[in-house]
């Protein structure tokens, strides 16, 4: 994956495209297919960003127990390890 890939494919672009489909679908001046298209790449981003905001935060929680690890997407899903369950904890 080259610079300009990875630039597109960062937390922080999909962040940003995420907030312009927001504030476009606020506006409630589209047409329907186009309103509709955009709702789905906006689903999209935000389902990046969340997976990508797990993925920082187990890092950080390894970090903090003191085991420099490589970071398992499956290895966290087998283990049930969530977001959401980290969170029901506080």
């Amino acid at each position: 994956m080259g610079a300009r890939e990875s630039k597109k494919n960062s937390f922080e672009t999909r962040l940003e495209r995420l907030q312009e489909i927001v504030n476009t679908l606020e506006r409630g001046d589209l047409p329907l297919e186009q309103g509709m298209a955009l709702y789905r790449e906006g689903v999209e981003c935000a389902r990046l960003c969340r997976k990508r905001l797990e993925e920082a935060r187990h890092e950080v929680r390894l970090w903090q127990n003191g085991e420099e690890q490589d970071f398992d997407v499956e290895a966290v899903r087998l283990s049930g390890d969530t977001v959401r369950e980290e969170g029901d904890k506080q």
